[in-house]
């Protein structure tokens, strides 16, 4: 199909541009300038404001099959309904789509409900307050002949972006990871690149007059992410909570009122139905190593290929960091490859051949973080060939609370790692303990 994009430059945009090209449709740009955008991929651009109705007037020509609203709102009902009513009249009678974006914050606080799906009633929060309206506004094309179609996207993560980014510029800034409201509050989250395939599936195939939840967890507490926003952003400390009130001073009262709201929302239906599969890592873990921590990469080309090596390379770390602090020594001799390994520890001994390092990791592992545990960050790595990488790795003593203990020296370990029918493991590995 040829799809007219609105909001194609912005951060979800980008992404709904990347995998609707990937999945053989044409991507028309509606963009506020006529200036080019090299490398994005798009079949064309037009020149269009959403804060400006007039303007959109024959952006929807009888060539555009379909509509994705992706511009964020004026502000204005008025405005953003004028919007939806020149984007939409061009399609009537034509039984082609039409997918608007909202969100769940239209839903309000879900209180003590477990996962609420698109049949709960609208009860949104001031920052949002007329968008159900808006909603009802497209949804009634559907007896237009349009397929009009909503998604409401959860907390949106991914790709260094969105408002986990946000914490982790805070908990820099801050020198400590802070989120906001109570201590128990929650969010629905969803992966960018997730969502775009939900955008995907939801112009393919979503019926008219339909709502989905663009949520691949539904209530991930906030306060494990602002942990995790911490870790990337190099602050090992424990996250404490902020008032609204005093939230409000530095992001105005409607969105602290956002920030602070807790929600546990299904995202349930769009698998059933539309067969969506959010295959993303999770939140926290793509807070913790994932696109907000950036890594150095030498000796392989820029793109999806290399950022792919390198994101399981990553989990490959994350994995040993994980079998450490949890004493799991299957998981973590898993790491290495079977033929020949060689590992030295941070004491200095030599182990050599799977065997000895097997016996070694049964007998120290067990009982040895019973009073601290450390944490394991990938800095750089470098591709000596597509199949062999040296990866550099910075290694902190942590209590179990997650906060850093200051007088441990630092450990710098040094992995050669092979990749094996596809899976990366250790081949060689060093741990250097950092002297003052």
């Amino acid at each position: 199909m040829k799809v007219l994009l609105t909001g194609a430059t912005g951060y979800i945009g980008s992404a709904v541009s990347d995998h609707l090209a990937a999945a053989g449709h044409q991507v028309v740009a509606l963009t506020r300038g006529a200036e080019p955008q090299p490398g994005r991929g798009w079949h064309a651009q037009l020149v269009g404001d959403t804060a400006d109705p007039g303007s959109l007037a024959g952006a929807v020509t009888p060539e555009i099959e379909a509509v994705i609203h992706l511009a964020p709102p004026s502000g204005d009902m008025d405005v953003d309904a004028a919007v939806i009513e020149a984007l939409a009249t061009p399609l009537r009678g034509t039984g082609r789509p039409f997918v608007y974006t909202s969100g769940v914050w239209v839903l309000g606080a879900t209180g003590e409900a477990q996962e609420v799906g698109e049949e709960t009633p609208t009860d949104p929060i001031d920052i949002v307050g007329y968008r159900p309206r808006i909603e009802e506004r497209v949804l009634a094309e559907a007896a237009e002949g349009v397929r009009a179609v909503v998604v409401r996207p959860g907390i949106v993560y991914g790709r260094g972006g969105g408002i986990p980014a946000l914490l982790v510029d805070r908990a820099r800034r801050q020198g400590t990871p802070e989120y906001y409201g109570e201590e128990g509050v929650r969010w629905p989250t969803v992966h960018v690149d997730d969502l775009a395939e939900l955008f995907v599936a939801a112009v393919e195939r979503a019926e008219a007059g339909t709502v989905w939840h663009g949520v691949g967890e539904s209530a991930v507490p906030v306060r494990d992410l602002a942990r995790a926003a911490g870790r990337a952003a190099g602050v090992l400390a424990a996250p404490h909570v902020v008032a609204v009130e005093q939230a409000a001073e530095v992001f105005g009262p409607l969105f602290a009122d956002a920030l602070a709201l807790d929600q546990s929302v299904s995202g349930a239906a769009a698998r059933t139905a539309l067969g969506w599969q959010p295959s993303r890592p999770r939140a926290v873990a793509e807070l913790v190593s994932g696109s907000y921590r950036p890594v150095e990469v030498f000796g392989a080309p820029e793109g999806p290929e290399t950022e792919t090596q390198v994101a399981a390379i990553r989990r490959l770390v994350a994995e040993v960091e994980h079998a450490q602090q949890n004493e799991l020594v299957d998981r973590f001799l898993s790491v290495f490859r079977r033929q020949d390994p060689v590992w030295t520890t941070g004491h200095g001994k030599r182990l050599s051949g799977f065997e000895e390092i097997a016996a070694f990791t049964h007998k120290v592992l067990p009982g040895a973080m019973a009073e601290s545990t450390a944490v394991y960050d990938v800095e750089r790595v470098l591709f000596l060939k597509p199949d062999v990488a040296v990866v550099n790795v910075r290694q902190q003593a942590v209590r179990h609370d997650g906060t850093r203990i200051t007088d441990r020296p630092e450990g710098r370990p040094f992995y050669v790692l092979v990749k094996e029918d596809g899976t990366w493991r250790v081949g060689a590995a060093q741990n250097t303990v950092v002297a003052d």
